[in-house]
């Protein structure tokens, strides 16, 4: 009867080892720490890789921080890492900490091919306190990725002469309650915002794109400042596993602009495959070796603007630009290589010139060495735009000059750690991640150009200034 007994335990056992044998789990020690103002805001994270290999993925932190009396700050980071078959722990910091508050962590892991395994860690708080008496007691209930309880912990018996443990978990009571009533807060914020934001025209514009090119939204991501502005990430995915993530933000409760970009070719409106002026400058562009590479549109509620990237076998890239309002194409412009002779006619041209040097020298002399293209000057190109932008706001241009003082941030950043492919805000900030740079400058620089430029914020004379002066220097100290 015994035997009976312990077979059908045996057997769950094995299906329970089969089911974990291969995959990646975070878990923490407890869902809340504590630490003291001037300490750093870390905790360890336990991990366990049952593939008993290497895995390589990259690590998500989005860290909001609500200090005390004041108001919430939201920074997100994303860096490659690596998981070896012996990494035991990991450690996750948001750094020195200035003043009390209360930092929340969300962390993900993301690792493998299409589709990708995503292993998130429940939210995990870290208290700073303003003396070494408020620390004390700050435990939690142990997390993991698997969200299962492994474990519970209270509060910690007390040293301090000056304070008792009643009063050591009252406090930490209502240092949960109010993280508590902010987390409801923010959600509250979340939702009001997301509500209506699929009518705004912008919005509506940029789904209509991705769901005829069989894309689905499969994530939404709302960043509030207060209750009528912040900013909002879609992430579409196709039958193929491939994604696009659209960007954008809201400003008086209503979308100011959405814009995304992508490596996959021609995901534009049908409008602008079907206007003639685009078929002639795309079939130019065929006869001359270059092929469409990238797709870009970003949507305002008055126009849009729509770019096809193309590329040759020589690296050299060019592109295409609608402006599209109310669903119909209002222009088409072409940006060649700087080095590459204007398109239409260009062959008959070189004939006509091969012609005529052959006629005036008599005879064809030994082939000169074939000319190799100079790479562009990501630098120089970068700070022509940035003085571009100047001129523009010495003109009146004001609205303008931010949008090309923002180009320039966003073309050195794609030609230096890309593929000089133009990007949106949110790709330029990822491919600075990737390539393990620190983000904060970039980030804030391309908010505040997208403020006026696409939001309507006033321009200011010393606020453009600012801007300017930072991007210069960005590009020069890189």
């Amino acid at each position: 009867m015994r035997r009976l007994l312990l077979l059908p335990l045996l057997i769950a056992a094995v299906c329970v080892a089969s089911v974990a044998a291969a995959g990646i789990t975070l878990s923490t020690g407890q869902s809340d720490y504590a630490v003291l103002v001037g300490e750093e805001a870390a905790f360890p994270i336990a991990v366990e890789n049952t593939f008993g290999a290497d895995v390589t993925g990259v690590l998500a932190r989005n860290v909001r921080f609500v200090p005390e009396g004041g108001e919430a700050a939201t920074h997100s980071q994303s860096r490659a890492i690596t998981l070896f078959s012996d990494t035991r722990e990991i450690t996750v910091s948001a750094g020195p900490t200035v003043m009390p508050g209360t930092f929340f962590f969300d962390i993900a892991f993301e690792y493998g091919n299409a589709p990708r395994t995503r292993v998130v860690l429940p939210e995990i708080r870290v208290h700073v306190a303003g003396s070494a008496a408020e620390e004390e007691g700050e435990q939690g209930p142990q997390v993991s990725s698997a969200s299962t309880e492994a474990g519970s912990g209270g509060a910690q018996e007390g040293t301090s002469s000056t304070r008792q443990p009643g009063q050591i978990m009252q406090d930490t009571g209502s240092l949960r309650e109010q993280a508590a009533r902010e987390q409801d807060r923010m959600q509250a914020l979340r939702s009001g915002l997301l509500a209506g934001l699929d009518d705004d025209p912008p919005v509506r514009e940029i789904h209509a794109v991705l769901t005829s090119r069989g894309y689905t939204r499969v994530a939404a991501t709302i960043n509030p400042v207060d209750e009528a502005t912040g900013s909002f990430s879609f992430e579409y995915r196709n039958g193929a596993g491939d994604t696009v993530r659209a960007e954008g933000a809201v400003v008086n409760g209503s979308a100011a602009y959405a814009a995304y970009a992508t490596e996959k070719s021609l995901v534009v409106p049908d409008a602008v495959t079907a206007n003639e002026t685009y078929k002639r400058y795309a079939g130019e562009l065929a006869d001359a070796g270059f092929f469409p590479a990238t797709s870009s549109m970003n949507a305002t509620a008055s126009a849009s603007s729509v770019g096809v990237g193309f590329i040759d076998g020589q690296n050299r890239t060019a592109r295409i630009v609608a402006t599209l309002s109310g669903g119909e194409v209002r222009s088409v412009d072409i940006e060649e290589p700087s080095d590459l002779l204007p398109l239409a006619g260009a062959g008959a041209l070189c004939i006509i010139l091969l012609i005529a040097y052959l006629v005036r020298r008599g005879a064809p002399k030994a082939p000169e060495p074939p000319f190799t293209p100079i790479p562009a000057d990501s630098r120089g190109e970068a700070l022509r735009l940035l003085a571009a932008a100047r001129e523009e706001f010495d003109r009146g241009e004001r609205k303008g000059a931010y949008g090309t003082a923002g180009r320039a941030l966003r073309s050195y950043v794609s030609s230096v750690y890309g593929t000089g492919a133009e990007l949106a805000d949110g790709d330029v900030l990822r491919l600075l991640e990737e390539s393990g740079r620190e983000t904060g400058a970039a980030s804030s620089l391309l908010g505040r150009c997208a403020a006026v430029s696409y939001a309507g914020s006033p321009p200011l004379d010393e606020g453009f200034r600012a801007v300017f002066g930072e991007i210069e220097a960005f590009i020069r100290r890189d």
